[in-house]
């Protein structure tokens, strides 16, 4: 058999997940034949899936200083150094991994891996029959678990499992989970290739039907005392990883065909905050793992699966939900020119598709940093609110005020948004993705979040800055509106205030 027919048969292996064959296979012809890429890909690729992509990491390196245009070699490095924890140079491969592919858009890969995680047998009904009983024989065992995520959303929008799910998704006391883990074993289930190096989720599959299922862990941060969960890892600082934040989690208990389950006391609040608001309405192109409404801010490990699950979508042909990954990724990352280049790539494809309309309701966006919070603030918000039916709150980062003070804000912009979510008038809050100076940026931020207007203090009204944008904003039929300003108090005033107290104080 000659190389090319070795290498068909190990990819014949791979695809049939039969890995210790395709691994033989192509470690043949890397001995015979260390100059066919190919294998070395496939062999990066295998190392990955068995949890020792670091033993690659050298080898890559020094095939793309050779051959720096392949697209393919940067992903799977990105694989391993982020298998590695090393989450910065893991977002640096999967970002000119983009690059690559974007200046080589016409060269077919078919015959590069696709996807490290395995595709789960998913019978609806059976699942959902083992989903109860699941959750029925935890509970009897003291241990506090409730159907959450997709598995929630089917439930709660049609009373069944969502058809085209992949695995089940089950939530439970942080605190709980090796715990969960036991019972889980004892139950037929085994935790899935290390639950790919994450610590929560903790992946598994059911050894008698092939169900897989996700647990996820959910814990209380400090000091903010918020629900907190998402995609951890462990031996990184905390904040690299992806962080979502959710409403307090209370259960109460309910019957299931299997017996007596925790289930969420308030689902739609639940689903509201890691879905958005029209969580009822299905969308098939919604990427939960980067695109989660409660996801505050664009982590390493966030930034990561963004880049990496934009070009695994877009090497699919899956333009559409490629589109939509890149849509929250230009959210967070506005000045980068080459999100902006793929953008206008893509976009053309879909010239035959109508026109997505902004959605009813009315949708208004007010800006600022709401450091110090006071009555002034919560009038313009209040206005704001007057001018739509949903109010959208913009809050500078920290960064921000760096920039252009020289000093950040009293109160971390983590904190300030704690204390608009909480308000009622306010139903979203997001870190602006790029200041208002930066006119094409900050338009194509605003128009990410489907807003119909902006409301800035009138203050602003007239300067170069707020001309140029709202010139800009024009092209997207966004309109800006200017609230009056509450007089005789501001943040700058407080501070003051705070600052002579303080050194009164000292000199007494």
């Amino acid at each position: 058999m000659n190389i090319d027919d070795t290498i068909q048969l190990a990819l014949q292996h791979f695809r049939a997940e039969q890995y210790q064959e395709a691994k033989r296979l192509l470690h043949r012809v890397y001995e015979q034949a260390p100059e066919y890429i190919i294998p070395q890909i496939y062999l990066a690729q295998l190392a990955v899936l068995e949890g020792t992509g670091h033993t690659w990491i050298e080898r890559l390196e020094a095939l793309l200083r050779e051959k720096p245009y392949l697209h393919e070699s940067y992903h799977i490095l990105g694989l391993c150094y982020q298998q590695s924890r090393l989450l910065p140079q893991a977002s640096h491969a999967f970002h000119q991994a983009l690059g690559a592919f974007l200046s080589q858009s016409f060269v077919s890969t078919a015959a590069y891996p696709q996807s490290i995680k395995k595709a789960s047998a998913f019978d609806r009904p059976q699942a959902e029959s083992l989903l109860w009983s699941t959750l029925a024989e935890l509970k009897r065992q003291g241990i506090y678990a409730f159907a959450t995520a997709g598995t929630l959303l089917g439930l709660e929008r049609t009373g069944q499992l969502l058809d085209n799910d992949k695995d089940m998704d089950i939530g439970v006391d942080w605190l709980q989970l090796p715990s969960v883990i036991e019972a889980l074993k004892k139950l037929g289930w085994q935790e899935v290739l290390g639950s790919y190096g994450l610590i929560n989720p903790r992946c598994f599959i059911h050894l008698a039907s092939g169900i897989t299922m996700d647990v996820c862990g959910y814990g209380t941060e400090l000091p903010s005392g918020e629900t907190i969960s998402g995609l951890w890892m462990d031996q990184i600082p905390f904040d690299w990883n992806r962080i979502t934040y959710f409403p307090p989690i209370q259960l109460n208990a309910k019957m299931s065909p299997a017996g007596e389950i925790w289930h969420l006391t308030a689902p739609d609040a639940f689903l509201a905050a890691l879905y958005g608001e029209h969580w009822r309405i299905p969308d098939p192109y919604f990427d939960t793992i980067v695109s989660a409404a409660n996801l505050r801010h664009f982590s390493w490990l966030a930034l990561c699966y963004g880049y990496s699950r934009l070009y695994g979508e877009w090497n699919k042909g899956n333009t559409q939900k490629a589109l939509n990954i890149l849509s929250t990724l230009r959210r967070h990352k506005a000045d980068d020119p080459l999100l902006a280049g793929i953008e206008k790539h893509l976009q053309p494809t879909q010239k035959d598709q109508p026109p997505i309309q902004k959605s009813q309701p009315r949708r208004v966006l007010a800006l600022g940093y709401f450091d110090l919070f006071h009555q002034g603030h919560l009038n313009y918000l209040n206005y704001a609110k007057q001018q739509g039916d949903v109010l959208v709150v913009g809050v500078a980062p920290d960064a921000f005020g760096k920039q252009s003070k020289g000093y950040a804000p009293v109160m971390s912009e983590q904190d300030r948004m704690a204390i608009l979510s909480a308000l009622s008038i306010v139903d979203e809050v997001h870190l602006v993705g790029a200041p208002m100076s930066q006119t094409d940026a900050a338009a194509q931020w605003i128009a990410s979040l489907n807003i119909n207007a902006v409301i800035c203090g009138d203050e602003w009204q007239g300067s170069e800055r707020w001309n140029a944008l709202s010139q800009r904003l024009e092209k997207d039929q966004i309109a800006v509106l200017y609230a009056p300003r509450t007089a005789d108090i501001s943040t700058t005033d407080l501070k003051n205030y705070i600052l002579k107290t303080l050194n009164e104080t000292h000199a007494k």
